[in-house]
């Protein structure tokens, strides 16, 4: 359980924005927009050399001066948020922006207190890098802006807090777990099993979380507390007295190399409790009628489950794979052998075996859209690097058969500009 005060209760946080900070806030876009990655740019390094605490949340990989992957999804939201600043609901959908934001930082613990740092940096950033222009009714009108949104983040982060804890094997926060197996998928890619320690209270206790779902994985590397968790999909099924996630060894990753070269069964590590929005959820169990995977590389791993769920459902149609060869594809035993996916419904594609190519996405979507009845309408999971990802989606947008097509980027999505969801 978590032990920070949690809830926007007693923040004095806004329940609503005045139409003056409405209109504020859209006459200024103008001369907010072309300067929003300078503005979160500086936030990052503001907040992170006053408060460097903060360290622990974020990845220094995808941060400035590293790199601009932190400062461009923070810029998204941002633009997101202002372009939507009459009817935020379209940010608000089940599986939307606004969700995966808050499913991260429950991830991660982030608390309510945390939105006032935010809140305090980011308008000095705003009044920094805009300098004069920043009379004191924009900078109120902003500030109104930003506090109502910290109250919408907080309470929903609440309510998925509450869901976590509730759901049979459930906790929040990070806590102790031992390494009880370690498995070579394949050369460079690990499945690590996870186990409650004798005398944590969830032992012997079975996991209930959603397909598709990620475990947020503690290790303190330097013991300064500042090495930020890393996401990884959960592989084990739902339901069972353990917990894994599948790890792919990435060059010059700090963390996934450590647990390669380093972790061993028994040892402890933290972990948080399954969280994300790249699911199957129950309305979706009974509006599929038929499913397809799309999957590059470890972007398999979020597929294991889905396959489990809607294989056990009768609603997968066609699982498809593109990889270098079969000895780098994670997992290919495991489709290969499950009962739900016979003759005709796996479409693996190598490009370094003999005869083997790169297909386009124009190419790769034909190919799909022949392996399946288009006679019925199909939901499609995609999960592999943001390029590919986002041009095999613009290839099936439209394309008779296909319903809704959903994807998921292994770190912040809003800087990638890959969008959550489609519906056709």
């Amino acid at each position: 359980m978590l032990s920070n005060k949690r809830g926007s209760s007693g923040m004095n946080l806004p329940d609503s924005m005045s139409d003056t900070t409405i209109d504020t806030i859209i006459a200024t876009i103008p001369a907010v927009a072309p300067k929003v990655l300078d503005i979160t740019r500086n936030f990052y390094c503001r907040v992170l050399r006053s408060h460097p605490h903060l360290l622990a949340f974020f990845n220094p990989a995808h941060n400035f001066t590293i790199s601009d992957h932190q400062p461009k999804a923070l810029a998204a939201a941002i633009v997101a948020y202002v372009s939507n600043i009459k009817d935020v609901s379209p940010l608000l959908v089940p599986g939307g922006p606004v969700a995966s934001i808050c499913h991260r930082h429950c991830a991660l613990g982030i608390f309510p207190e945390s939105y006032v740092v935010v809140h305090d940096n980011l308008m000095e950033s705003i009044g920094h890098v805009l300098g004069p222009i920043v009379t004191p009714d924009i900078a109120n009108a902003w500030s109104e802006a930003v506090l109502y949104l910290a109250k919408a983040f907080i309470d929903t982060e609440e309510s998925i807090y509450t869901m976590a804890e509730k759901r049979e094997g459930g906790w929040s926060g990070f806590i102790d777990f031992e390494v009880s197996h370690i498995e070579d998928v394949t050369s460079n890619v690990k499945a690590f099993t996870f186990r409650p320690p004798s005398r944590s209270p969830l032992k012997g206790k079975s996991f209930e979380f959603t397909s598709g779902q990620y475990l947020s994985l503690s290790v303190d590397i330097n013991g300064d507390g500042l090495t930020a968790p890393r996401h990884y999909t959960v592989t084990s099924p739902p339901g069972v007295d353990y917990l894994q996630c599948t790890v792919k060894q990435i060059e010059g990753g700090k963390l996934s190399t450590h647990i390669h070269k380093e972790l061993k069964v028994g040892d402890i590590v933290k972990l948080s409790a399954p969280f994300g929005v790249f699911t199957i959820d129950e309305q979706d169990h009974a509006e599929i009628e038929g499913a397809v995977l799309m999957s590059a590389g470890i972007g398999i791993t979020p597929m294991v489950n889905f396959q489990r769920t809607l294989g056990s459902l009768n609603k997968l149609k066609l699982c498809v794979h593109v990889d270098a060869n079969p000895e780098s594809h994670p997992y290919r035993d495991h489709f290969k052998s499950s009962d739900s996916l016979g003759p005709g419904k796996i479409m693996e594609k190598y490009s370094r075996t003999p005869g083997g190519k790169r297909l386009s996405a124009k190419e790769l979507v034909s190919e799909t859209l022949n392996n399946i009845d288009i006679d019925i309408n199909h939901n499609f999971y995609i999960c592999g690097p943001e390029k590919w990802m986002d041009a095999v989606q613009n290839e099936l947008v439209g394309k008779k058969g296909v319903k809704k097509i959903m994807c998921v980027v292994f770190g912040s999505q809003l800087a990638t500009g890959c969008p959550f969801f489609h519906n056709s």
